[in-house]
């Protein structure tokens, strides 16, 4: 009698979360080790490169794998990082329909998601709304103090104003604006994106059109805080929250690429005002910049802010699906609502979070402070420096190609270490580059400045965005970043009087590094207190 050899009995397949078996029609499921799905990709002759966030599927996205059901399950024991399965839920869709969305997931104390998606193929992916994060920070650029400053002396001439008076009016209607965000940025939780950029690109036009027009101190105050509102406020306000809702394992280096828009504003616009100041008046220049927005970002909105299978973090729209499937008013009067174990905060229930106070008010002022003291003034630290002001001027293409490193560089550390512990640490570039100017004389202290200072202006954008949607949720994400946008605002209207009070009398280089170093270390000392701190707010 022929030996037959014995085989080994297939182990039953390991039941899913959502009912699902482990074999879904003989394909290996999401949760089988990469080796296998690698093997079975390439033996099928796809020749397509897809990838998902963080279960590594082949062809489908988590949401996707979710709700097919019976062909690729990603419900496993351990489902994908900032994705939850809704199938189960109360109200949740049947087996084979499209869930509400799969919701980004947040804890107290999160921890620091892997590296799943190469940058190069998110870009490639995501290249239309990150296009327009680029897109809108570059407009955002007609709000900002290095660009209303430089027609800082032909407005002073005509207007006759002193240098103090213009930084008085200039600190007045940003103050303003500071306290219109407050109650305007709620609109972020509120509308969806296409169309809160449609009316905020619209009005940062009229904004500048009425700038053009300015002939009195009170017309002058005006435009300066419709262009401070729209422009540095807003505009940022609209691009931020939005990319911090829509992604969540990439979210650091979405911000981080939305950014480059900034960048390559500083890095283009001082030089063309200048050539175009030489052959246009400044007023009918600010006729013609509002045309750039008008043409070249309105039409493409909607097509620039479609939805794609690849964003994660479920955005406005899916945390509203999210909490309406779980049976949760979202509108009602609560300090704090959980949705699929994601706490989201309101705006009072962050006022009361001892965090709040220690941490992320000094992370948020300080920069804003430095930075813009720092550019206002910058004509006398060059003279302080005893340096040329072409020589001065020659080096911001060091602080741009620094600027961008360190806006790149601070996207893919979020993403690996969580935006709170990038955010605890991200003062030292601007402690090192006020050390290297005070304590570093000529052109190679002015060098190392620049270097810092380009580093320490491109890290603060990524790391606070994606430190307050890791620590109090996405739902009402407009109307907390409103909190911290006007304490940015508010500290650069702050800066430019501050310093200018200090210049007027008399004091030098020490003093006025002195001041930002200790400011820096102060924010220093109180992210890092953040960085283990629990939530003083007790959660019912």
């Amino acid at each position: 009698m022929a030996h037959t050899p014995s085989r080994r009995p297939p182990k039953p397949a390991r039941a899913l979360p959502c009912g699902q078996k482990g074999q879904c029609n003989g394909k290996p499921p999401a949760h089988a080790p990469r080796r296998h799905r690698l093997s079975t990709f390439f033996m099928r002759g796809a020749f397509r490169m897809r990838f998902s966030y963080a279960s590594g599927s082949r062809l489908s996205s988590p949401a996707e794998q979710c709700a097919k059901g019976t062909e690729e399950p990603a419900c496993s024991a351990f489902p994908p990082a900032g994705f939850t399965c809704l199938r189960g839920l109360p109200g949740s869709p049947a087996r084979g329909e499209i869930p509400a969305m799969t919701q980004p997931r947040s804890d107290p104390l999160p921890s620091a998601p892997p590296l799943q998606v190469p940058t190069f193929d998110f870009m490639r992916v995501e290249w239309r709304f990150l296009l327009f994060g680029v897109a809108m920070a570059f407009c955002s650029s007609l709000g900002q103090t290095f660009f209303i400053s430089l027609f800082s002396s032909e407005i002073r001439s005509e207007l006759g104003l002193s240098h103090g008076a213009f930084g008085t009016y200039y600190a007045i209607a940003t103050t303003a604006s500071a306290v219109t965000l407050l109650w305007l940025g709620k609109l972020a939780d509120t509308m969806r994106v296409e169309r809160l950029a449609f009316l905020v690109i619209c009005c940062l036009c009229a904004a500048a059109m009425m700038f053009s027009q300015v002939n009195s101190v009170i017309a002058l105050i005006g435009g300066l805080y419709l262009l401070r509102l729209f422009g540095q406020g807003m505009t940022t306000h609209t691009y931020t929250t939005a990319m911090a809702r829509r992604y969540v394992a990439a979210r650091g280096r979405a911000l981080s690429l939305a950014q480059l828009g900034m960048n390559a504003a500083e890095s283009i616009g001082p030089a063309s005002v200048v050539a175009l100041l030489s052959i246009l008046d400044w007023r009918l220049l600010w006729m013609i910049l509002p045309f750039l927005p008008l043409v070249g970002l309105l039409p493409f909105l909607r097509t620039l802010t479609q939805r794609t299978r690849y964003q994660d973090g479920g955005g406005l729209e899916g945390v509203r699906a999210a909490a309406a499937a779980a049976g949760i008013d979202d509108k009602a009067d609560a300090d704090i609502i959980t949705i699929d174990s994601v706490n989201h905060w309101r705006r009072r229930a962050v006022l009361r979070d001892s965090r709040f106070w220690l941490g992320l008010v000094g992370l948020t002022m300080i920069p804003g402070f430095t930075v813009t003291g720092m550019l206002f003034h910058q004509i006398y630290l060059a003279e302080l420096a005893g340096v040329s002001l072409a020589s001065w001027a020659a080096m911001y293409v060091v602080y741009a190609a620094c600027a961008v490193i360190g806006t790149l560089v601070a996207g893919q550390l979020v993403d690996r270490f969580t935006g709170r512990r990038v955010a605890a640490h991200m003062m030292l570039p601007i402690t090192l580059a006020c050390a290297a100017l005070w304590l570093v004389e000529g052109q190679a202290g002015v060098f190392l400045f620049f270097v810092f200072f380009g580093f320490a202006s491109g890290m603060p954008y990524s790391a606070v965005s994606a430190t307050l949607a890791e620590m109090y949720g996405t739902r009402y994400l407009g109307e907390v970043k409103a909190i911290f946008l006007p304490l940015g605002v508010f500290s650069s209207a702050l800066s430019p009087m501050v310093m200018g009070m200090l210049i007027d009398m008399g004091y030098g280089m020490g003093v006025l590094m002195g001041l930002n170093i200790a400011l820096a270390l102060l924010a220093q000392a109180g992210g890092a207190m953040m960085l283990g701190k629990p939530p003083r707010l007790a959660i019912s």
